[in-house]
């Protein structure tokens, strides 16, 4: 039996409560990564970003050339667009990244929050979406809930309480994650990220 997927439409009008919280740490950190590894002034594409709750922060500290966000949800899609008007660096793509990623040169490609939604050849499918979108010496940087002992705690008390929304969500091990890389892709980088508590694990890559 399959889970039931996400409503992605409902989170994007309500976001859930402690998001906020997490985000700005998540921030903290990709400003980080994307400083040490990225180029001055860089394009970045931000897949399963509708709406992108890190948009604002990453183009006030990297001062990117061009921010792309690519999603398939039309609602979190026109409350960017809407945030964005009139601002000429930003673009929106609407596309199913599982069927038809786009070729893209990209100097930074990430996700937060996007590969965990599929079964592990849907993982597989979603990762090699980030390295078509990126040009030849760009950075991928991908992160997902990985299956500690605190996650596991903490969404299972989520799920008796009746608060969890993210029911298609998959915890993917480092483990898993690690084994993208292969020809073409250079393991730059990885840490689990605790202070999330529903912990994640983050890794970067370098497209070859």
């Amino acid at each position: 039996m399959h889970p039931q997927a996400t409503d992605w439409d409902a989170y994007y009008a309500r976001p859930y409560r402690t998001a906020n919280l997490t985000r700005r740490y998540t921030a903290s950190i990709l400003v980080s990564l994307l400083r040490r590894f990225g180029s001055p002034r860089p394009w970045i594409v931000e897949l399963g970003g509708a709406n992108s709750c890190f948009f604002d922060r990453l183009q006030t500290t990297l001062d990117p050339s061009r921010y792309t966000v690519v999603d398939n949800n039309e609602k979190g899609l026109e409350l960017f667009r809407r945030r964005v008007a009139g601002q000429p660096n930003v673009d929106v793509l609407q596309a199913d990244l599982a069927m038809a990623p786009p070729q893209l040169e990209a100097d930074i490609v990430f996700s937060v929050g996007l590969v965990e939604h599929f079964d592990e050849a849907g993982t597989q499918r979603l990762i090699d979406a980030h390295f078509a979108a990126a040009r030849p010496g760009g950075i991928v940087l991908v992160t997902a809930p990985t299956p500690t002992v605190l996650y596991r705690m903490v969404r299972s008390a989520a799920e008796q309480l009746g608060v969890w929304i993210f029911h298609d969500e998959r915890p993917i091990p480092p483990s898993e994650l690690q084994g993208h890389t292969s020809a073409g892709r250079t393991l730059l980088f990885q840490k689990t990220l605790w202070p999330l508590v529903l912990t994640q694990h983050l890794v970067v890559w370098r497209a070859e």
